[in-house]
């Protein structure tokens, strides 16, 4: 049975009532996300039509309906949504801080003004997030420079926007099948989620050796973070939901779980001696940076060809399909997500602020710890927007002391979401075995290759030949019901088929 859900609150209770997030809302079958217009008025919000027209018309009744949304509903859940995704953004932000000096403040500055912007346009708590292969690429054994670094992320910008401005990008999202993108999603999430757990467990990404276990960033630290997460996050029991369906309800005060786990970190990083010694009131001075050809080349060969299809699949196609499942009312488009990934590093990189982009794995982040509308971004923004005015990159040596078991906890919480949310799938995808096949293919090989790309291409793959033979099958059984010389002579082919193989 369809149910339409027209609040939060309903949606909410529905969940908790072992309903679980509401399935109609995807497409049963064709691409990831369907380009239908929302269903609130003038929410045709797109970015060229915010820098390149008046603001008029329907995109000003959109950003007057967002305003409202994230005035009216706008609480201490929101404020906590708005930190979920910091265990992505944090670590990766300070490791291109301290080994390619990027601009902390500036970067602070512009990915918060851009928070405030995406919150207003999208209604929804878009993430803003680094782009994960270049700052992989750029921390590596064989390091990029700052203006390698800058290169690559113009260079995606530059080929986003353009698939994005000309539409391009619709096409490619409704040829694109559902279980392939429900698989990246899977297998995105068991990749956060290792990431996250290695963060909060160990002292290094090779697993070597465990935490201490009662240091300032120990194992009890990181265990007490996970009770926090699971016990005020994780979902009910079927079984204890059905039983409250009919009665009143009863639950414990909502704990607005990211807040207190930021807050429990700044104190403890504040505590490390002589924290606030390299703190400095005002922002920093951004600097316009110059590139050269041999720096361009090598940015754009090691860091943005292999970034390029990441941000094409992860941060637009799967971050609208998220947004579809979790928002239904109010789906991202993958036109406008991609020219607002362009759009805000093409103005930013040359003032060498880090590459960003919109994620799934964000998404789901924000949504997971509470947020569901743009305020949460827009209280975000406004606390980096503050912060980077205020401190400017005197705050790297303070944020660099923030625990990291802290940040991989809500690292891994939040990898769960993004998986929960790629099982979910569709309605097709939740009955038909093959579809279930595409997704569980897609997923292990995005984990196995550790490239979202690759899985992509082995997900599509296998879509398209178990279609192809599913078609073949279907001609054949059509030849054999239409009898006669036709069906005796496919029955000689099967027949030869059949002792080929058994030799």
């Amino acid at each position: 049975m369809d149910v339409i859900v027209n609040s939060e609150q309903q949606r909410d209770e529905l969940q908790e009532c072992g309903g679980g997030r509401l399935d109609e809302t995807r497409r049963e079958s064709g691409g990831a996300v369907a380009s239908s217009s929302s269903s609130r008025d003038g929410n045709d919000c797109s970015f060229l039509g915010y820098f390149f027209t008046s603001m008029g018309g329907k995109t000003t009744n959109a950003v007057r309906q967002n305003w409202r949304d994230m005035r009216d509903q706008f609480s201490t859940r929101e404020a906590n949504g708005s930190l979920g995704d910091l265990g992505t953004f944090l670590p990766l932000l300070l490791g291109l801080s301290v080994t390619q000096g990027l601009d902390l403040g500036t970067t602070l500055i512009f990915t918060g003004v851009y928070n405030v912007f995406t919150g207003f346009l999208f209604g929804i708590p878009m993430p803003l997030q680094p782009m994960k292969t270049i700052a992989a690429v750029a921390l590596s054994e064989k390091p990029l420079t700052l203006n390698e670094v800058i290169a690559a992320g113009i260079f995606v910008s530059i080929i986003v926007f353009i698939v994005g401005a000309s539409g391009m990008i619709d096409q490619f999202n409704r040829v694109t099948p559902v279980a392939t993108i429900s698989g990246m999603q899977l297998g995105l999430g068991l990749s956060l989620a290792k990431k996250g757990f290695t963060l909060a467990a160990y002292t290094s990404s090779s697993m070597g050796s465990l935490r201490p276990w009662f240091e300032r960033d120990g194992l009890f630290l990181a265990i007490t973070s996970g009770l926090i997460v699971l016990w005020t996050s994780a979902p009910k029991p079927q079984s204890v939901a059905a039983m409250t369906t009919n009665a009143k309800k009863r639950s414990l005060p909502r704990v607005p779980a990211a807040l207190v786990l930021v807050v429990l970190g700044f104190i403890l990083a504040l505590s490390v001696p002589n924290a606030t010694r390299s703190l400095k009131f005002g922002p920093t001075k951004p600097k316009l940076l110059s590139l050269n050809w041999e720096e361009a080349k090598t940015g754009i060969v090691r860091a943005g060809i292999p970034q390029l299809p990441l941000t094409m699949l992860n941060s637009v196609i799967s971050v609208c399909a998220v947004s579809r499942e979790l928002f239904p009312n109010h789906p991202a488009k993958p036109r406008d997500v991609a020219t607002s990934v362009g759009l805000m590093n093409l103005m930013s990189c040359w003032f060498g602020a880090m590459p960003t982009c919109h994620g799934a794995g964000g998404l789901a982040a924000h949504y997971h710890f509470g947020a569901r509308t743009g305020g949460a971004i827009c209280f975000l923004g406004a606390w980096k927007v503050l912060l980077g005015i205020l401190f400017g990159s005197s705050l790297l040596e303070l944020l660099a002391n923030f625990p990291e078991s802290v940040l991989g906890v809500m690292l891994f919480s939040a990898s769960c979401e993004l998986m929960a949310t790629g099982l979910r799938g569709s309605p097709k995808q939740a009955t038909e075995a093959s579809e279930k096949f595409v997704l569980l293919v897609t997923a292990s090989v995005t984990v196995a290759a550790k490239s979202t790309w690759v899985g992509f291409v082995f997900g599509l793959g296998t879509h398209a030949l178990l279609l192809a033979r599913a078609k073949i099958e279907d001609w054949l059984n059509d030849r054999v019901a239409c009898g006669g010389d036709d069906a005796n002579d496919i029955n000689a082919v099967e027949a030869k088929v059949q002792v080929a193989t058994s030799c």
